[in-house]
């Protein structure tokens, strides 16, 4: 077996349990806005990932942008509620739920610790959407500032699951795919373009906010990070 020399991480719910976060945040936020005067939150979040999924679906078609996802999403659950958002309303609610996020992200001693341990061994890369800032961010506040090579979507103006993001990687960095392995929460995003180009992949089995259970996966997976890094040496 061809050896691994380069890991190619994904940043939310791979290096850190970001779902679990975001739920916390985005009531925080639905609460500090006081949306609970109109509605439950629990009603309010089963109404937001109904609509949120739907426009998954105009994603995946083609008819949606990655980056119109968020304020159409927030503006069309609100609709429903009798609220009509401006978009300046709808990044007021991202800004303000970002803090709560920021606020929430601490770092995982044991992650940073198997990172830092295999640092000389393995070339070692993030490739994440979202905007530049926010990902810096996190990756600051978990204590992983500078420790990779970065790839993020806001910066490189090319997203998951595009076949270019990954190439992009591949080519810049000058390394091969078959000796390149690519760790990831999501099978569209992460794992299923990887496996085009020939990369190996890691399967991380955390389950997205907005979805009701985990995909079927018969891949080589871990149930977190820290699984991975103790496997390694016998892949």
């Amino acid at each position: 077996m061809t050896e691994i020399k380069n890991l190619i991480f994904d940043l939310d719910n791979t290096l850190y349990d970001f779902s679990h976060i975001w739920k916390k945040s985005n009531r925080l936020v639905f609460e500090y806005l006081e949306y609970d005067k109109l509605i439950s939150y629990d009603e309010f979040f089963k109404l937001y990932k109904s609509i949120n999924n739907k426009l998954a679906e105009e994603i995946f078609q083609g008819k949606l942008r990655l980056v119109e996802l968020r304020n159409k999403r927030l503006k069309l659950t609100l609709e429903k509620l009798g609220l009509e958002l401006t978009e300046e309303e709808c990044k007021f609610y991202y800004d303000k739920q970002f803090e709560f996020i920021l606020a929430l992200i601490e770092p995982d001693e044991e992650v940073n610790f198997w990172i830092n341990k295999n640092r000389d061994k393995y070339n070692m890369i993030i490739l994440t959407n979202g905007k530049s800032k926010e990902q810096r961010m996190k990756l600051k506040k978990l204590g992983l500032e500078n420790v990779f090579k970065l790839y993020i979507s806001g910066e490189k103006h090319i997203s998951k699951p595009k076949e270019g993001a990954f190439l992009n990687v591949l080519e810049s960095e000058e390394i091969l795919p078959e000796e390149t392995m690519m760790i990831g929460d999501s099978l569209y995003h992460d794992i299923n373009p990887a496996k085009k180009l020939g990369m190996k992949t890691c399967l991380v089995e955390k389950k997205w906010h907005f979805d009701d259970e985990l995909k079927v996966y018969t891949g080589y997976k871990v149930k977190n990070i820290k699984q991975l890094f103790t496997e390694l040496d016998k892949l």
